[in-house]
């Protein structure tokens, strides 16, 4: 909820604004980098909808209302391959070769010596000493996905200048 809180209520405050003194309602749907929460969520979609009432307090806007959340996702690029090669900027990336490991032995040198010791030779000038290749578990996708409800209630200022929430 971190990595949505600060733009969702933001959302809500722009639009409590507009209506300062009755029932109102905010979709919201935004994909999120996940990665640093959990590594498998990687770029999330969020989404849901925000039903509640303002008043308008002489300037001090008192919001309370409730929140159905959604979250979608599919786990099915653990290596982040996809993605890899669009940094690249080549969809055939002929300098990252993905590995279907088949011995512990390999694995243990594509995806730890090899890149350690092309970064040493990176460091000292000299060339590469091959591609490096990306040890990849195979496995079944699966979807990701979650719903819940929560309540939201706060003040915040009308006059937006004013609020942590513009």
């Amino acid at each position: 909820m971190s990595e949505v809180d600060g733009k969702l209520k933001r959302q809500i405050a722009r639009k409590a604004r507009n209506k300062r003194s009755r029932n109102f309602s905010e979709t919201f749907y935004n994909t999120n980098d996940m990665t640093n929460v959990v590594f498998s969520l990687g770029h999330t979609k969020i989404g849901g909808v925000f039903n509640g009432f303002v008043e308008d307090n002489n300037g001090l806007l008192e919001v309370d209302g409730a929140i159905e959340f959604y979250l979608k996702d599919e786990f099915a690029d653990p290596a982040d391959i996809g993605e890899i090669r669009k940094r690249l900027g080549n969809e055939d990336a002929q300098d990252v070769d993905i590995v279907d490991p088949t011995s512990i032995s390999e694995m243990i040198y594509e995806d730890i010596h090899r890149p350690l010791e092309n970064y040493i030779r990176g460091r000292t000038g000299l060339p590469k000493t091959g591609p490096e290749k990306l040890g990849l578990i195979t496995g079944t996708p699966y979807n990701i996905s979650d719903k819940w409800l929560g309540t939201r209630q706060g003040n915040i200022f009308l006059d937006a200048s004013r609020s942590d929430y513009a």
